[in-house]
């Protein structure tokens, strides 16, 4: 040991002088605590008392604790966690590891958010550094360190504060005298987007946030998307950015508005894509999907467009609807008592199919009925489906990834699908107790109000979401609607007179489909709408968009698919689940159906009664007199009293009603409650008395 004390006191010495001069040379920098580590270890083991060593030793073990620590926080077995959530909420997708690994373009993240301030509320402190570590984890996991991320603290008056607005991130007050930032600019070359506001409300779609935004800007060159639509899904609203679906549509896609003609705006899209010439049909290479919403008074010649674009291989999502809240909005406004007359123009058609299509593909949409559901159906609103994970019977459709939570407001169903020559998938499904109501009835609120006691079921199931596969047939096999024949021969024309008959050209519309086409049908055109698929959430002076349901996520997955961006799929649905009690639903559902008959007779009695005191009253000895006569009075006393124990039925009824739904509602709490005391309780037993016994056999 002696021997080896002059090598371990040559070892530290060089150690600290190279740790005293790494704070000088920038080379050494990133080893200084290491060698200051270097140093101590020889030290710690020169020292001939015990208690000096092991003071020594002790020191060393806790830097080296530390130092360990902060290297594998570098690396990406430092980002490794266990997470016990029930939808992985913590774990990143395999899609968004993908991007990471293949990022090929450097990224420059600038993370804004103000630190150390008195008033920031709880919620914020707590996700702020959850933001930290998941930037953190992004960097760590990028390609080649191809993201960097810049930590910027914006205090007041400071160059930092002006870059912060300079970025558009939004400044939030936390008190009457201080502000936050707390956003963040993600760049790549020319391009740029901003998250303006990590909300903590809208944790569970952080991720989608960050790398949806990272796609963006490190993209070449955007797919593109046909829209067809009467609707103003890209220009209506406030700020005339459309739809909240269509902002988050332009993020990602280069949206082509194709109208209700399909084919009228083809030459001015290929030249502001730069495309060349345009053919007189759409190509699913240059446009590999549309997005048909709510196709409402549509043309044969359009639906022609659409055929053709399918039997060419390309994919398409047809939204139809039997009753349409963003048509309902077009409509035209009464007019105000004491105005001038004003013109208005007709509003959108609240119904929409593709007739001709659907014929040729067997498929049965009936647009003046609307979809109810004992099940998935809001209490006392059944026209109000919240569709969980038990209404996708399809479990390995990649379409619906992540996707657990769907709205469905006033759509329709399909009763029937044959589907000729195709594959058929039933990707969500209505439950068996199900039925339909008119959409006139469905437009009227007090209608609504009476709807759950009118319900019916015969264990019938409807199909919400289809996709068609396959090589399509035409449904035009004469061609092009629009075109024109030739001029028949008309009786009375003399054999010498001359006819010139119209020309019509060579028909080259295909017959028979040349490649794949892909179809998913839509019972609902409203779920991309604002309010079903996403909402405005008020933060300061501006509005953040908040994803409230997995709609614009389940169509995002088919858009991804369509045009191969696979890496995006499942990214997207990771908002909060909704946990509807569809066995409580289903028992109270059948307990009104099997009190609909009851409740009928009574109403249909008082409303007989009511009738006959209307007639009685009618028929007065003088019109001209308030008053009845004796046997009219009697007969009258006699109505009135059929007519409260019509209401009474009704109130006692609605009573005995609400007793056993409660008690439905007991029942589920109380077992909810005791099941697994009870559980544990008994084997609890078991084990005790099989303890015992061979206790007692030793």
């Amino acid at each position: 040991m002696k021997a080896l004390k002059p090598i371990l006191l040559g070892v530290a010495a060089v150690a600290l002088l190279l740790f005293i001069i790494s704070f000088f040379v920038e080379s050494l920098a990133p080893l200084t605590w290491w060698l200051l580590l270097l140093a101590l270890v020889p030290l710690s083991l020169i020292p001939e008392s015990r208690t000096i060593r092991a003071a020594f030793g002790t020191a060393v073990l806790a830097g080296l604790v530390f130092f360990i620590t902060q290297l594998l926080g570098m690396t990406n077995l430092g980002h490794k966690n266990i997470d016990l959530t029930e939808d992985d909420r913590f774990t990143l997708t395999d899609g968004t590891k993908a991007i990471l690994s293949e990022l090929s373009e450097p990224v420059v993240i600038n993370y804004y958010v103000t630190r150390d301030l008195r008033s920031t509320p709880a919620d914020l402190k707590r996700y702020i550094p959850r933001i930290d570590n998941l930037l953190e984890e992004f960097a760590a996991l990028s390609k080649d360190g191809n993201i960097s991320v810049n930590f910027v603290d914006p205090k007041p008056n400071t160059d930092e504060e002006d870059a912060a607005a300079l970025d558009e991130i939004q400044q939030i007050p936390v008190s009457q005298t201080e502000n936050l930032f707390f956003g963040a600019s993600i760049s790549s070359w020319d391009k740029k987007t901003v998250i303006p506001y990590f909300n903590p409300d809208n944790e569970t779609q952080l991720e989608f946030d960050l790398i949806s935004a990272i796609a963006e800007v490190s993209a070449k060159n955007k797919p593109t998307v046909g829209l067809i639509s009467p609707l103003d899904v890209t220009t209506s609203g406030r700020n005339g950015k459309g739809w909240i679906f269509a902002q988050f549509l332009r993020r990602s896609y280069n949206v082509a508005n194709l109208g209700m003609g399909v084919t009228d705006r083809l030459s001015a899209i290929y030249e502001e894509n730069e495309w060349g010439d345009s053919p007189e049909f759409l190509d699913p290479e240059k446009v590999p999907v549309i997005l048909v919403i709510h196709p409402a008074g549509i043309t044969p010649e359009a639906e022609f467009h659409i055929d053709q674009y399918l039997l060419r291989g390309g994919t398409a999502i047809a939204c139809v609807d039997p009753l349409s809240f963003a048509a309902q909005q077009s409509q035209p406004q009464p007019q105000r008592p004491g105005m001038p007359p004003q013109q208005q123009q007709p509003g959108i058609p609240t119904s929409s199919t593709l007739p001709r299509l659907f014929e040729k593909w067997g498929v049965k949409f009936d647009e003046t009925q609307v979809l109810t559901d004992g099940t998935y159906g809001l209490q006392g609103n059944p026209a109000m489906l919240k569709l969980n994970r038990d209404a996708m019977p399809v479990e390995d459709e990649i379409a619906l990834a992540s996707i657990g939570d769907i709205l469905i407001g006033y759509g329709g169903g399909f009763s029937e699908v044959t589907g000729p020559g195709l594959e058929i998938a039933r990707l969500m499904r209505s439950s068996r107790q199900s039925s339909f109501i008119p959409a006139a009835d469905a437009a009227n609120p007090r209608a609504i109000a009476n709807l759950r006691f009118n319900r019916r079921s015969d264990d019938s199931q409807y199909d919400i979401l289809l996709a068609l596969r396959g090589n399509f047939q035409t449904a035009f096999p004469n061609g092009n609607p629009a075109k024109p024949t030739p001029k028949p021969k008309q009786e009375g024309e003399g054999e010498g007179d001359e006819i010139k008959p119209v020309e019509a050209p060579a028909d080259s519309s295909l017959k028979t489909g040349e490649a794949k086409g892909h179809v998913y049908l839509f019972a609902d055109s409203d779920i991309l709408f604002d309010g079903a698929a996403y909402r405005l959430l008020a933060v300061g002076n501006t509005g953040i968009p908040q994803q409230i349901s997995d709609n614009g996520p389940l169509i995002f997955n088919i858009l991804d698919q369509a045009t191969n961006s696979k890496h995006l799929v499942g990214a997207r649905a990771r908002t909060p689940n909704w946990r509807p009690f569809t066995v409580f639903q289903e028992m109270t559902s059948r307990l009104e159906e099997e009190e609909a008959d009851t409740m009928e007779d009574f109403r249909a009695q008082q409303q007989e009664a009511s009738a006959e005191i209307q007639k009685l009253q009618a028929q007065r000895q003088d019109s001209r007199s308030p008053f009845l006569n004796e046997q009219q009075q009697e007969a009258l006393k006699s109505l009135r009293e059929k007519e409260a124990d019509a209401r009474k039925g009704i109130r006692e009824l609605a009573k005995d009603n609400q007793a056993k739904i409660d008690s439905i509602k007991a029942g589920v709490f109380w077992k909810s409650l005791l099941t697994v005391p009870i559980i544990v309780l008994v084997l609890g037993l078991v084990i005790f008395i099989f303890r015992s016994r061979s206790t007692q056999a030793r």
